[in-house]
């Protein structure tokens, strides 16, 4: 049988003994003071997804920590985990933690936005509220290319960075301003060649300052709830996203009382500019600062390294992109405004689920950075937990899709009911696919950051372009179905396959 081998060292200095890490299989071993002052050994087995110890500074020694079960553990070490706890004591451990508070983001954004477009629905006719839900979902989609991924490079480099980060920080919000202006101003200049329907409704020029404005704006608050989870303030990013979603209610609401001509995206846009001003201004005069004073560089971060991630990472994601924001596009080219007000609202929900996984998988990023060996038993724990989350929700939406739609007037139950239903099914296989690709950013696997997304992409556009016109919504919602599954699916067979391989190649014991 095989024994972890146990390779330990205590610094003893006059305030008393010192944890230091093993050598061999992760494991932990330490000094424990006991009530009567004498000092016994303890160890654990280390897990990426294990519930900490609390840990403590020590006043009488410089970077030394003291948990909550008086284990001392120099700073470089971080603290032994406990064994992995089970059940809802699970989701204390820090990744998880983390995980659950951009879930819990998600769900708060998603609840004051479903009210958000039931607001707009009832305030607006359907052919407005379509239009301008067009422009903002391609405004989203814009924003999303513009930022040249760093939304997930500094998830995954920040982590690592250590002094460094304030300059990959800056460096990366300099990209994403100047790609984002450029390319909102390129698309509102060309839209009466792609998009007449806006260009009738605000004009050229209100659209070209739209855009140039707006994704910037749109590009930075994308990446700002990335940046907050690697910089470890994922529990602020639930405060921030519902602020946001009630101060665009409230701008909504003025807008409509003063018949302001493009309320809704106006609305919309200065929530955005005042959200991502706000957290902007906090991350560089606070956060940043201690993050870089007081971690260090775990991983070489070279300008070769992030390109080559960013770029196989960015060219998958503007695929992802193109079928996330780019369908509404398509809706409103093959199906009018109405249907496409109808499709804002099936996303948003749909959307609402697959943000589960989401959040999950972004932390996943986050605290796996450090640990891309890891990789493959966070990406197991990951897609369990969302599972819990995601079942319960998909059952209500399939469920109760015809009264929640209701809620939106006959119109939305007439043309959107399958299309929920379906949609929201797919958000089951999505687990499977987020969570194969947050490892492949943990273990920096481009083929997969580029393939999946892209495979995924390609169905789902390709299908909702050919049945749309014979089955509506519902044939876009069985294209999200059918692509997420046959994607999660090939993954399943491949994974299975490796493991298969992997284990008629390893030499018997004994």
């Amino acid at each position: 049988m095989h024994r972890p081998v146990r390779i330990s060292l205590a610094i003893h200095s006059g305030a008393g003994c010192h944890t230091v890490a093993t050598i061999g299989d992760a494991l932990v071993v330490g000094i424990r003071e006991n009530d009567s002052g004498t000092a016994e050994e303890t160890h654990r087995m280390w897990s990426p997804f294990s519930q900490p110890t609390l840990p403590v500074r020590l006043p009488q020694e410089s970077g030394a920590l003291r948990t909550q079960d008086n284990l001392i553990v120099p700073p470089e070490v971080g603290g032994p985990p406990l064994p992995e706890a089970k059940g809802l004591a699970a989701w204390n451990a820090p990744v998880h933690r983390d995980g659950l508070a951009l879930v819990v983001s998600s769900g708060l954004s998603s609840i004051v936005g479903l009210g958000y477009w039931v607001l707009v629905a009832r305030l607006f006719s359907p052919a407005e509220a379509g239009v301008n839900s067009a422009a903002l979902a391609t405004l989203a989609m814009l924003g999303g290319i513009a930022h040249l991924n760093m939304q997930n490079a500094l998830l995954r480099f920040v982590p690592v960075a250590g002094p460094r980060s304030t300059k990959l920080v800056t460096v990366g919000y300099v990209i994403a301003i100047a790609a984002a202006a450029l390319i909102g101003a390129g698309f509102a200049l060309g839209a009466p060649l792609w998009a007449p329907e806006m260009v009738g409704v605000a004009g050229l020029g209100a659209l070209v300052v739209f855009f140039m404005i707006g994704t910037p704006l749109m590009a930075l608050f994308d990446v700002q709830d990335n940046l907050l989870t690697g910089l470890r303030k994922a529990m602020v990013v639930p405060l921030e996203n519902l602020l946001f979603s009630l101060l665009k209610v409230g701008l909504l609401l003025v807008a409509a009382v003063l018949a302001i001509p493009g309320g809704i995206g106006i609305s919309w846009i200065a929530a955005t500019g005042v959200a991502v001003v706000v957290v902007s201004i906090w991350i560089f005069s606070s956060v940043l600062p201690k993050h870089s004073a007081t971690t260090r560089e775990t991983e070489p971060v070279t300008v070769r390294g992030i390109a080559h991630f960013a770029g196989m990472d960015y060219a998958g994601s503007i695929f992802w992109h193109a079928a996330i924001y780019g369908l509404p596009l398509l809706v409103l080219a093959r199906l009018g405004a109405p249907d496409a007000a109808t499709y804002q609202i099936v996303w948003t929900m749909t959307m609402a689920i697959y943000l589960v996984v989401t959040g999950m998988t972004q932390s996943m990023v986050a605290h796996g950075a450090t640990d891309p060996a890891g990789a493959d038993a966070a990406r197991r724990s990951t897609t369990k937990r969302a599972l819990m989350l995601t079942v319960p929700a998909v059952a209500v939406l399939t469920l109760g899709a015809y009264p929640i739609l209701s809620i939106f007037g006959e119109h939305y139950t007439e043309t959107g009911t399958g299309a929920l239903v379906l949609a929201s099914l797919s958000a089951l296989p999505n687990i499977v696919t987020a969570s194969a690709l947050a490892a492949a950013r943990v273990q920096r696997r481009m083929r997969v950051l580029f393939g999946v997304p892209a495979a995924i992409a390609t169905i789902v556009i390709g299908m909702s372009w050919v049945v749309a016109p014979w089955w509506g919504l519902t044939g876009v919602g069985l294209s999200w179905l059918v692509g997420q599954t046959v994607v999660a699916l090939a993954l399943l067979v491949h994974g299975r396959v490796m493991h298969g391989n992997a284990l008629a190649a390893a030499p018997s014991a004994g």
